[in-house]
């Protein structure tokens, strides 16, 4: 048998190429193998914790067949704004975010105007209320009244006038870090610690915007809005009596028929507006289940938000009817996945996005209708600044 002489330098190549053809096809396996694990039959419900698992290995084949989940900003691969999460899970991250504000109000009947789009924007007609009306007609329906005229008179001309509004959802993103072994071995555990999170940090974006949003690239709040009375607060008294009088004069300017208003008082005011002659404390129905206890002024409930300002600054105090509000969301949340953003701390990165715009439906106080030409009143009242 001839013998094959082989230099030293050959034998290293032969070595090195053969490792590498044992290396390649030992990852090929292990791709088939979490394939084969993924394959799924046709309505499988799937969880949020696997759908996040999906994402993080780049899992397109079935978050495409059981989650129906596209790209953000595109249907190819790569990590081009991340995956859309899909609609039984929005549901979960929005209830979680109950015990906030913001859910609050909503449950009470008393919140915004809530609208969502698949579009990139949205156009809403509005009516122009804020003119001085005519004292047979309303700022509320906008320049429209009705006109006595004899008979065969001609009928007196009188247009509503409408303004569109355009709403541009801003894109709002919340970054989560997590440990590889817990994305890894617990993914049950990783599905409520992120629902959770993000469900309430939604919550608090919404509550945060709609009353303190600058409207510079996110919504634009009620406090300090144009739209919004400032009523100064009563002096010469005791705490109680000059609160008292302040929460009339807020009642006074309140817009009229506003059947749906809500107090929303910073946390400290709770003490002073439970000493004033208005305040009460009521059992009533929580969303027609269970008894719960609520605080009312004047027999209007009391919401309490810390994103208000302190109780001695402006706006620490809102009346306000929500229904003259619109608050426009993108139909579905992202979903994006980052295993180097963190790679030494053996973190990987969760990039949570929404997309939200909303403004008050006024551009400024209503005038009365009682030929005075100043007596006004609006949706939204805020307490001025003071002691």
């Amino acid at each position: 048998m001839a013998e094959i002489v082989m230099d030293q330098a050959e034998l290293a190549a032969e070595i090195a190429a053969r490792l590498r053809e044992e290396v390649a096809a030992a990852m090929k396996a292990q791709k088939v193998g979490v394939a084969t694990e993924a394959t799924t039959t046709e309505g499988e419900e799937g969880s949020f914790g696997d759908f996040l698992k999906c994402v993080a290995t780049g899992d397109t084949q079935r978050l495409r067949a059981v989650y129906k989940s596209a790209k953000a900003l595109d249907e190819t691969t790569g990590a081009g704004g991340g995956f859309l999460v899909p609609t039984q899970f929005e549901q979960r991250i929005r209830a979680v975010g109950a015990p906030m504000l913001f859910d609050q109000i909503v449950a009470a009947g008393r919140g915004p105007l809530v609208l969502r789009t698949n579009a990139a924007e949205l156009a809403l007609p509005v009516l122009e209320q804020d003119q001085t009306p005519n004292v047979e007609s309303s700022a509320l329906v906008g320049g429209v009244r009705l006109s006595w005229r004899e008979q065969s008179a001609d009928v007196s001309e009188s247009e509503p006038k409408f303004e569109q509004r355009i709403f541009r959802p801003h894109a709002a993103d919340a970054y989560v870090a997590a440990s590889t072994e817990l994305i890894s071995d617990a993914p049950q555990a990783l599905e409520d610690t992120l629902v959770t999170l993000f469900g309430r940090a939604y919550a608090v974006l919404k509550t945060r915007v709609m009353l303190r949003g600058t409207g510079v690239g996110q919504p634009r709040g009620i406090v300090g809005h144009p739209a919004a009375i400032s009523v100064t607060r009563t002096t010469g008294g005791t705490q109680a009596e000059n609160d008292t009088g302040t929460v009339l004069a807020m009642i006074q300017r309140l817009l009229p028929g506003s059947a749906t208003a809500v107090w929303i008082a910073h946390p400290f005011w709770r003490s002073r507006l439970m000493a004033t002659r208005l305040s009460e404390t009521l059992l009533y129905v929580a969303n027609g289940q269970s008894l719960v206890y609520g605080d009312t002024l004047a027999g209007i409930p009391i919401a309490y938000s810390e994103h208000l300002p302190a109780v001695t600054s402006a706006g620490s105090l809102v009346l306000a009817d929500l229904s003259n509000y619109a608050l426009v969301e993108r139909a579905t949340f992202s979903v994006a996945y980052s295993e180097h953003a963190r790679f030494l701390k053996r973190q990987a990165v969760w990039l949570f996005g929404a997309r939200i715009d909303g403004a008050p439906l006024v551009n400024a106080p209503l005038t009365l209708a009682d030929g005075a030409g100043s007596n006004t009143v609006s949706p939204f009242v805020e307490i001025a600044a003071g002691s």
